[in-house]
């Protein structure tokens, strides 16, 4: 794990904090994982971890908190493709829950939906951290006429921000990272 994704989730489970309460939490885990005790972390290099991460965190004399802008509370992805499936998927993260719909144009449809198991709505909100939705392009495209192929629609919404973006038949290159996190979180392949 990487220190800001650490940080990360001590910030996700309290809210805000002290570099001195993250520098603990931090060295907790560190020494329940290694059992070393000669390696722990200075507050002053959390503060430096923090003070480089300025587009993650706010730091106001010592207290950290997560950028609102960067600190999702909702996502919406949707598919399109054809013949099909649509495949849409609303995930709520104050809530921790999601709801997954797909839909068939066709009648050769393969009937009711076999899920493996559900994954976590907490791996998925770590996982936007790494594809940083609120640096994609408004809209992605190919050059051309495309009458068929996949659609796709994404809605980022933040505390700070709502971010949108959507292609046809052209992707971010963290597109299939994002279907891979879906597809572990909803149990069942997320993708075109």
């Amino acid at each position: 794990m990487k220190m800001y994704e650490a940080i990360l989730a001590i910030l996700q489970k309290k809210g805000t904090a002290t570099i001195p309460i993250i520098c603990e939490e931090m060295n907790e885990q560190a020494l329940q994982l290694a059992q070393d005790r000669t390696r722990l972390l200075e507050a002053s290099y959390i503060k430096t971890v923090i003070s480089r991460n300025t587009e993650l965190f706010v730091l106001n004399d010592d207290t950290v908190s997560i950028r609102p802008d960067k600190e999702p509370m909702l996502l919406i992805v949707e598919l399109h493709g054809y013949p099909g499936p649509e495949q849409r998927v609303r995930i709520d993260f104050t809530r921790n829950t999601f709801t997954y719909f797909e839909w068939h144009l066709d009648s050769r449809a393969p009937g009711p939906i076999k899920t493996e198991s559900f994954g976590s709505v907490g791996e998925l909100k770590k996982k936007l951290y790494s594809v940083k939705l609120w640096d994609w392009q408004d809209d992605y495209h190919t050059e051309g006429i495309i009458v068929d192929g996949t659609s796709w629609s994404v809605t980022l919404k933040t505390k700070g921000k709502t971010y949108k973006s959507k292609g046809h038949e052209a992707f971010p290159k963290e597109w299939h990272e994002l279907c891979r996190a879906i597809s572990k979180l909803i149990g069942i392949k997320f993708s075109c």
